[in-house]
């Protein structure tokens, strides 16, 4: 019985990690850190047993790095594309606003919009706010690559120690 209740805990902790995995993929939904968590929980009830220390250890690093690229990247994309710290500021801003005005897409066109418009009032023309606003998008697509990928080592580790 102790056996059934491992295998489904261990299933439903692998459907988790396909979840946040997919989560990755959304704006809004810090996937990669959803991973770590479940990882660190799962790891944690276990002993650390299934899941070692030095894994785990690989696991956070990979977290750490990717889970903080949409915020590094979107501003190198950002500051690469030339805008300011200000339309930076308001990218942010919009950003959040997008968020709850509509969900998922808007924190994205938030993000640019807020730029766009940083970038205008400052230059009062539309193709130097572009161009920044480019290159915001360009870090944050980036990121969301990275951080899906973060994601695709994260839930190949688990599995190997797991299930291997």
């Amino acid at each position: 019985m102790t056996q059934f209740f491992g295998a489904l805990s261990t299933g439903v902790v692998i459907f988790l990690l396909l979840l946040s995995l997919v989560g990755t993929l959304i704006p809004i939904i810090p996937g990669v850190l959803l991973m770590w968590v479940i990882v660190f929980i799962y790891a944690l009830v276990d002993g650390f047993t299934a899941v070692s220390t030095t894994s785990f250890i690989i696991i956070s690093l990979i977290t750490l790095v990717t889970g903080t690229s949409d915020i590094w990247l979107t501003l190198f994309g950002t500051k690469k594309g030339g805008a300011s710290v200000k339309s930076m500021l308001i990218g942010t801003v919009g950003a959040v606003v997008g968020s709850f005005l509509l969900p998922i897409v808007g924190t994205i066109a938030g993000y640019i919009g807020g730029l766009l418009l940083g970038e205008y009032w400052q230059h009062g023309d539309w193709e130097v706010a572009k161009k920044a606003g480019f290159g915001g998008l360009a870090g944050w697509g980036v990121a969301t690559v990275i951080q899906f990928v973060g994601g695709i080592f994260i839930f190949a580790i688990f599995l190997w120690q797991v299930i291997f």
